[in-house]
């Protein structure tokens, strides 16, 4: 059915974004392409000569290119180039069209150039050629979830479409009297306004790359194809001028396509550095970790390891580790992430000599954050866990 394709991607993407994990949105200019699938509905075309015919193509393959530039983690914007090829598999419809809307006479439609045709062999085929449509679109995108590995999205657009009929077949039931068939060729390409809707997801793969599964509808106004028709039989005969077919292409696609957004997320702070003298006091260690993780990098390690030499050293009386988050993802997944965190760097402690009599643990989820924000912010400052030494 009209719009089948495009229901599916919905569903898809409705679907994948119950298991969101978490993923860096990169704002900045992008590049993508996409290759796929469409399927043009028949083109319900009426000529000059009043005459009522449906211009079918097959479905076939499609393929876009777009250069575009993302404002906020939700909102882009897309220039869109787009081609869409097909053979012509039919053109039927009605006779001259009356008054009261009725097709009367033939010709009905076209079948293949240059078949002789008799009683016991009425019949010629399809005509043969193509329907090809060239796009050029703007589009405006709105991602539902930026900051997750898979983010539905819905949008819009707006441009200019050129499409080219171009097929030869014979009239049907014409002529009568000496000429034995006449075929008639459509070869014009036409501009129109085009307007469509597009709904997908983006699987976030890899920092500044993502994955774009894409349903378009596209419907153009009006379109404008001339044709020709010439006598192929012996002389003499008058010639069926079937006139200038005006109608709407429409067409709907599924595609594929890969995205690259050009910049990236500033890296975390390094580690501070180590105090010139060691005077014991209380001082604080901060531990930073990557965007949801809880295991320690080598840079972690190494401020465990300080922060374990700095307790030993002055023989410390109290270690306080409190684990926090920033404040993308739930209250209830954050609060477990900051325990981890702060239990990752205590067993670092322990495994580091520190006593563990003097240490405990406790853990504030995205409540207490280094770097006041909003919810939803990606902070690196935010994602540590504190070392607090007393003596």
């Amino acid at each position: 059915m009209k719009m089948r394709l495009l229901v599916g991607v919905a569903a898809v993407a409705l679907s994948a974004a119950s298991g969101a994990l978490a993923q860096s949105a990169t704002s900045g200019f992008y590049v993508a392409g996409d290759a796929g699938y469409h399927q043009p509905d028949s083109v319900k075309a009426r000529s000059t000569g009043n005459y009522q015919w449906d211009f079918s193509a097959d479905k076939d393959w499609a393929a876009f290119g777009r250069f575009g530039y993302k404002f906020t983690p939700n909102f882009r914007i897309e220039a869109e180039y787009g081609y869409r090829p097909g053979d012509m598999q039919s053109v039927r419809g009605a006779g001259a069209v009356g008054v009261g809307g009725t097709g009367t006479g033939q010709p009905f439609g076209l079948c293949a150039a240059g078949v002789g045709r008799t009683a016991a062999a009425p019949t010629c085929g399809e005509p043969k050629g193509s329907l090809k449509a060239t796009t050029l679109m703007a589009n405006a995108i709105y991602d539902f979830a930026p900051n997750s590995s898979i983010s539905p999205f819905i949008g819009a657009g707006v441009g200019t479409a050129w499409v080219h009929n171009k097929v030869y077949g014979q009239l049907s039931g014409v002529p009568t009297g000496a000429a034995i068939y006449q075929n008639t060729s459509f070869d014009d390409v036409d501009q129109a306004f085009a307007m469509q809707g597009l709904v997908g997801v983006a699987w976030n793969f890899a920092e500044n790359w993502s994955l774009d599964l894409t349903g378009r509808y596209l419907r153009t106004t009006k379109l404008d194809w001339g044709s020709v028709t010439q006598n192929a039989g012996p002389a003499g005969g008058s010639i069926t001028d079937v006139g200038t077919f005006s109608g709407r292409y429409k067409d709907t696609s599924v595609t594929l396509g890969l995205r690259y957004t050009f910049g990236s997320a500033p890296p975390p702070p390094p580690p501070p550095p180590p105090p010139a003298a060691p005077a014991y006091e209380a001082r604080e260690f901060v531990v930073y970790f990557p965007f949801d993780q809880y295991v320690l990098t080598t840079e972690a390690q190494a401020v465990v390891q300080q922060a374990a030499e700095y307790a030993k050293g002055g023989g410390a009386s109290k270690i306080v580790v409190t684990g926090h988050t920033d404040t993308s993802g739930s209250d209830k997944y954050n609060a477990k992430l900051s325990e981890r965190r702060a239990k990752a760097v205590a067993d670092g402690l322990v495994s580091m000599g520190v006593n563990a009599t003097a240490l405990s643990v406790d853990w504030k989820g995205e409540s207490a954050p280094a770097v006041a924000t909003g919810d939803g912010v990606k902070e690196p400052l935010n994602r540590r866990s504190t070392v607090s030494i007393t003596f």
